[in-house]
């Protein structure tokens, strides 16, 4: 059958895809970035993993400007109307790409996604630059925690008042609008130990309370979602990458409160809490992160294995196939490796240290295997 009356099948290709990007393709630059950081931090390294690190995080850079392109063409050129009863779209579907009320939940992900560019600046480009770059991303983190404060406030308020609900989604997917926040305290750990005291000490307590405020939202969020789990059974098998979401949380605190516990020893002052005069207040904070860390790791472990037996589950029997969410899977997985590095690290266990890099490979095969069924879901079977 030719081209329908309506032109539905006039479309470009281009337009095609265009008009098939939303903000959960953010996703897809997430993972991409959050495996340039992994590999340079994986504590095994050999010649070229830098290199390879590398091309991952300028290809990154395109596919974070490519999905928002994208985005901007949509809003700025929308598809005209093929049939004469379908109605304009209105604002927020238009230029918010708000179809339905439960993509709100998903416009985070693009936050999430430019903290891992910041991220692979400072692990791949600071060693090469100046000054200069240190400064910008000393701006950059303000900007960027500012921003998700601000989000996450609108979100927090706009979601309820509007009486949205999860849906058809795994109710773990309510702690994205808080996720953006938490990683301003994994950059100011990571930003903290190439600034001045002056500008370092304002950067940790500022990830610090952002952290904390991030975390605590998700213990709320978890209990919610445990709830769901234990009297309405396991989500539908096509959302049960959702459920890896939830690993995420307590492996980024881990990451970003032993990252700005190692930072303030290097930049707080020996009496920086007055009262604390016979030990270093930084010394007794790290101690403290790395034990609490060992507890939250142990939460990370359980999630993973509950969300990858659920996983397994609908793979065995056939019930779920892939989509654009399973990119869900591959961040916060790619945080509980970066955690077990740096629990590894602080502990100084060989053993562990081995197992962090036998976790390193694994979640590369996986990123691999996600990406080579995305490019044949686009390339061959040309789905969008």
């Amino acid at each position: 059958m030719g081209p329908d009356a309506t032109g539905a099948n006039s479309i470009s290709p281009l337009r095609k895809v265009t008009s098939s990007v939303t903000w959960g393709w953010y996703a897809i630059s997430l993972s991409w970035g959050g495996i340039a950081v992994l590999l340079h931090q994986t504590p095994h390294q050999f010649t070229g993993l830098k290199i390879i690190g590398t091309i991952i995080f300028i290809a990154n850079l395109l596919l974070y400007t490519t999905v928002t392109l994208c985005l901007l063409v949509e809003a700025v050129y929308p598809r005209k109307v093929s049939k004469p009863l379908e109605e304009s779209p209105n604002f927020a579907a238009r230029w918010l790409h708000i179809k339905k009320p439960q993509d709100l939940f998903f416009v985070p992900v693009s936050l999430l996604a430019f903290a891992t560019i910041i991220f692979c600046t400072s692990y791949y480009g600071t060693p090469h630059c100046g000054r200069w770059l240190i400064l910008t991303l000393n701006v950059f983190f303000w900007v960027y925690t500012g921003v998700s404060l601000l989000l996450a406030i609108a979100l927090g308020w706009w979601i309820p008042y509007t009486g949205t609900t999860h849906g058809d989604h795994y109710a773990i997917v309510q702690i994205l609008p808080y996720f953006p926040p938490m990683l301003s305290g994994t950059m100011a750990g990571l930003l903290a130990p190439n600034q001045d005291p002056a500008q370092a000490m304002p950067m940790l307590v500022g990830g610090t309370t952002m952290q904390g405020l991030g975390f605590l939202l998700f213990l709320v969020i978890l209990v919610q979602s445990m709830t769901e789990l234990s009297t309405e059974g396991l989500p539908n098998p096509d959302v049960r990458p959702e459920m890896f979401i939830a690993v995420g949380p307590p492996s980024f605190t881990i990451i970003a409160m032993i990252s700005m516990a190692d930072a303030a020893v290097q930049k707080l002052p020996d009496h920086y809490i007055t009262a604390a005069t016979s030990v270093r207040p930084a010394d007794v904070l790290l101690i403290i992160t790395v034990a609490v860390s060992v507890f939250l790791w142990a939460l990370a472990f359980f999630l993973f294995c509950m969300a990858g037996l659920s996983m397994l589950e609908a793979l065995w029997h056939r019930t779920i196939r892939f989509e654009t969410l399973w990119w869900c899977m591959v961040f916060p997985i790619t945080g509980f490796v970066l955690a077990t590095i740096d629990l590894a690290e602080y502990l100084c266990s060989a053993p562990i240290s081995w197992v962090s890099t036998g976790m390193t490979i694994f979640q590369v095969a996986l990123w691999l295997s996600i990406t080579m069924c995305q490019l044949f879901v686009w390339v061959c079977k040309q789905e969008f």
